[in-house]
């Protein structure tokens, strides 16, 4: 495809690799909405844009069109977290999340996936006191998680030539 600029004549590419290398998790908003203004742009262009197929432009329009679903759903994924007995080692705290993407490559058979956070005696003294709704565990939790899901299932993008680049 030949590039296209939007009416600031700012190049539009869908290359944010520079712009977000090590993403972290503050700055995942920040990039939405750049896909999302970006991706609108050459949706609505009036531009004249070499295409070299109507398949290759609806599987772009796809490919985008989903990859904002599960960046949007990476901010807030959903999961549970639970104590679980290990019979070797003392009790650790597990979350289970709820992912629907590429896990190592491939679309996981189960629609959850598990995430040890830590040990149950980082932040409670017995299993009696365990409280899953404890702030700073929520907290960390949630950077286990963004940690895991980065290095298991790395955000991919797509330049407008249909280069695959990763974050």
């Amino acid at each position: 495809m030949k590039p296209i600029k939007n009416n600031n004549g700012r190049l539009i590419s869908f290359d944010y690799a520079k712009a977000f290398s090590g993403l972290t998790r503050s700055e995942l908003n920040l990039l939405i909405g750049l896909i999302q203004n970006d991706y609108n742009q050459f949706i609505s262009s009036d531009l004249e844009v070499t295409i070299p197929s109507t398949k290759e432009f609806i599987e772009f329009y796809e490919y985008w069109k989903s990859k904002v679903e599960e960046l949007k759903y990476r901010d807030n994924v959903t999961y549970t977290l639970s104590v679980v007995k290990n019979r070797e080692s003392s009790p650790t705290i597990l979350a289970k999340v709820k992912w629907h993407y590429k896990l190592n490559g491939k679309i996981p058979k189960s629609k959850y996936t598990s995430v040890h956070i830590c040990s149950l005696g980082k932040y409670f003294k017995d299993k009696e006191s365990v409280d899953l709704k404890n702030t700073t565990l929520i907290y960390d939790a949630e950077n286990k998680i963004w940690e895991y899901l980065n290095r298991v299932s790395p955000i991919e993008l797509m330049k407008i030539t249909g280069e695959i680049y990763t974050l």
